[in-house]
């Protein structure tokens, strides 16, 4: 008796072993999170699970399954269609029954849709599509052969909807097509950011989208499929664990597309695990009991809404998430910037140089309260006035800027304090061109300034849709004494073509786009409502930070020396004094001590002498 039941705990025990459920994912981030939930689901409901996780591409993943080496992974319906060659509907119910039923014919099952869909996404940035009117995929073809195109190797290499089929159907020829590799997804994005193509094929659910405000282009062809995510298994590992579908019919529907780009982005953009990411959703969710063990440090940068989306928006955002990883890195939008750290809404701010200046006592001061942590780029001053009428800065008896405290609004300040007559300044509620338009045609000024990168789109849509609004020159008043009260402008050009209507160069200044962050204060400091503290707590970015986030930005110029600077961008000064001798009287002193300690040593070991007398 004793030896039968020996043999059932056995047989017991080596079915338990056989039932371990092996979950693998392919080599994406996304794959990557929806399997580790699938396998923290499958742990909750008591399951043994085995991860297999980033196997390669679809082909090889596919393939694992079908083998019997996985027993269940992520995969999306489009793909699945491509896979078996199956012709697609365009219904994204039809086309999950007719994979279903193709699949069921080689013994796989694909079980309840998760409820997102991540489609192809043909990418650009606001730049590149205002420049060359891009709207949808169709009207690439005219832009395509002064535009290069990155793509992963996984797109290049799919028959059916890749990069042949793609191009064929839309009659594309690049200038140049560069390839990623699956493993490498995050280049395709820094590729693009940084200039070295200028279209990607990315994903629908990728964060980058959304983050960075890349355009993406409107496929009207029904092109792509629909690529419904749902995990995809085998009869015969539901048959040896029938713990899968239990544990797989939780999750059904419950993931939308905003939680899935939430969840890429916590590992892409902030560098958190992936295992965390995933038991975080599930336990948000109510599908696990316990929560990871994590605390993610929030790290803000203010910038005005104009900025967002510009190609500096861009730049600083994506350098500073690349430099702070592991840090949840937001845009924080707000209309005054450096405002913005004052109350502390934000670690960092993006802001033209003049906005780290005030005019106190009839001078400008630097304000000590900030650093510069890094020059993004060039923002220029757009001098906006009536068509019919128009005025330069110098000649206007009131100037409407952006709100107290911004870059324009410090700029109207200096002209009005520096002018020959009686000069008012109007601050606006924001610092947008829409809203500089309306206080012209309102008669409440008879000058706008706006500080931005020249040919930003709200600039754009308003020389494009009035005639009655005109650039005109910004530079005149900077002969006088402006010119040393504020010198981190410069004389500077907006071409003409910039914008629509503008069909001459306008002479006007720049002056850096700064990102600032806080400083140490050093001793008593004047704030402009008078002394007070900046900051609650005063803590600047690490100099490895700053390090970090001028090597992300790549080539640009260093900040301006007029400014206060981060103590990481001041060269550490280390001359080492190559003279033999430079300290004469010690060395005098160093042979002298010599000596002394060689006689003393010698008279220690000299023998001794017998006297014979003794």
């Amino acid at each position: 008796m004793r030896a039968i039941l020996s043999l059932l705990i056995v047989v017991l025990l080596t079915g338990c072993s056989s039932e371990t459920v092996r979950v693998g994912s392919k080599d994406l981030v996304e794959n990557r999170i929806v399997a580790e939930m699938f396998a923290l689901l499958l742990e909750q409901e008591g399951a043994k699970v085995k991860r297999v996780p980033s196997l390669g591409s679809t082909e090889i993943v596919f393939q694992a399954l079908r083998d019997g080496d996985i027993d269940l992974y992520p995969e999306y319906t489009g793909t699945a269609l491509a896979m078996m060659g199956t012709p697609r509907s365009g219904s994204a119910d039809d086309d999950y029954a007719a994979v279903s039923a193709v699949l069921e014919d080689s013994g796989l099952v694909m079980l309840e849709r998760l409820g997102f869909d991540t489609g192809y996404a043909v990418l650009t940035r606001p730049a590149i599509a205002a420049e060359n009117g891009l709207v949808t995929v169709s009207s690439l073809s005219r832009a395509a052969p002064q535009l290069r195109l990155g793509i992963t190797q996984s797109f290049a290499e799919r028959p059916r909807d890749g990069l042949e089929p793609f191009l064929d159907r839309f009659g594309l020829n690049f200038e140049d097509i560069v390839v990623f590799g699956e493993a490498n997804r995050e280049g395709l994005y820094d590729a693009l950011l940084e200039r070295r193509v200028d279209v990607i094929v990315g994903f629908t659910t990728d964060p980058e989208i959304e983050d960075y405000e890349l355009v993406a282009l409107e496929d009207s062809t029904g092109f792509f499929p629909i690529y419904e995510a749902a995990p995809l298994t085998s009869r015969k590992a539901l048959a040896q664990s029938p713990v899968i579908e239990t544990a797989m019919a939780k999750l059904a529907g419950k993931i939308d597309g905003a939680m899935i780009r939430d969840l890429n982005a916590a590992v892409r953009l902030d560098g958190r695990p992936v295992n965390r990411v995933a038991r975080r959703a599930l336990f948000d969710m109510g599908l696990v009991d316990k929560p990871p063990r994590e605390r993610t440090p929030v790290l803000g940068i203010a910038m005005q809404p104009e900025t967002l989306g510009t190609d500096a928006g861009i730049a600083t955002l994506r350098a500073v998430r690349k430099a702070m990883r592991g840090r949840d890195v937001n845009i924080v939008d707000f209309n005054v910037p450096l405002e913005a750290m004052a109350v502390g809404d934000a670690r960092l701010a993006l802001a033209p140089a003049p906005a780290a200046f005030a005019w106190v006592d009839g001078t400008m001061v630097r304000d000590e309260r900030v650093e510069a942590v890094a020059a993004v780029g060039s923002t220029f001053l757009h001098a906006l006035s009536l068509s019919d009428a128009p005025v330069e800065p110098v000649d206007a008896r009131v100037i409407a800027s952006g709100p107290e405290g911004t870059a324009s609004y410090k700029m109207a300040t200096l002209i009005a304090a520096t002018g020959d007559g009686d000069v008012t300044v109007v601050p606006l509620e924001d610092a947008s061109a829409v809203t500089a338009a309306e206080a012209l045609n309102n008669g409440e000024a008879e000058v706008a300034l706006v500080f931005s990168e020249p040919g930003r789109k709200d600039l754009q849509d308003l020389f494009a849709s009035s005639d009655g609004i005109t650039l005109v020159d910004a530079d005149a008043w900077w002969k006088s004494a402006a010119r040393l009260a504020l010198p981190v402008m410069r004389e500077a050009q907006i071409n003409r073509g910039v914008y629509e209507g503008i069909d001459r160069p306008v002479a006007t200044l720049s002056t850096q786009l700064i990102l600032f962050g806080p400083a140490t204060p050093e001793g008593f400091v004047l704030g402009q409502q008078g002394p007070s503290s900046f900051f609650e707590e005063v803590r600047p970015l690490q100099g490895r930070n700053v390090e970090a986030i001028n090597q992300n930005l790549g080539l640009h110029a260093a900040v301006d020396p007029h400014l206060r600077r981060a103590a990481a961008l001041t060269p550490d000064v280390n001359i080492r004094d190559d003279r033999i001798n430079p300290y004469p009287g010690r060395a005098v002193l160093m042979i002298v001590i010599l000596a002394f300690v060689v006689w003393a040593f010698w008279l220690f070991l000299r023998p001794e002498k017998n006297d014979p007398k003794g």
